[in-house]
């Protein structure tokens, strides 16, 4: 490599002053140890903003995954509710609803044992936010109609 670079340098005009070559190639060195530093540098931002975008997602698909939970148990019970009062007002037979407790039920019942908030969330596997909806929503029926503690 050095006589490549010796022969390049002697063929530079005489008017040009001509580098050493030692200088040059340790030039080259510094250049090719910047333009890799570059590479690792925007490599390592390039990863830590698909890893943010990641992590926003799985938040995003986890609170989209609790409020269909919520909705599902809240129509289940609307809609039970509806086959209820229309076989009331059938006159039939009153019908009561399977023995399958549900996640209403079953927060409802945890909190008049005295379990917190945080404690039924995580047993329940659901948000904080969930578990005080429930209760609100057990709260707000009429007395006939809340929870059956065992």
């Amino acid at each position: 490599m050095k006589e490549q670079l010796t022969a390049l340098l002697s063929s530079i005009p005489v008017g040009l002053v001509p580098l050493d070559p030692a200088l040059l190639s340790t030039m080259l060195a510094v250049f090719v140890a910047t333009v890799g530093l570059l590479v690792i540098v925007t490599t390592l931002i390039s990863n830590r903003r698909q890893r943010r975008r990641i992590e926003r997602l799985d938040e995003r698909l986890t609170h989209l995954h609790a409020g269909l939970s919520l909705l599902t148990n809240t129509t289940e019970d609307g809609l039970r509710g509806v086959a209820l009062e229309v076989a009331r007002l059938a006159g039939a037979a009153e019908t009561k609803p399977a023995a399958v407790v549900s996640s209403r039920q079953r927060i409802a019942a945890a909190a008049v044992h005295g379990r917190s908030v945080q404690d039924i969330a995580a047993t329940e596997q659901v948000s904080e936010g969930e578990v005080l909806l429930h209760l609100l929503l057990d709260k707000l029926r009429p007395e006939g109609t809340s929870a059956q503690v065992c």
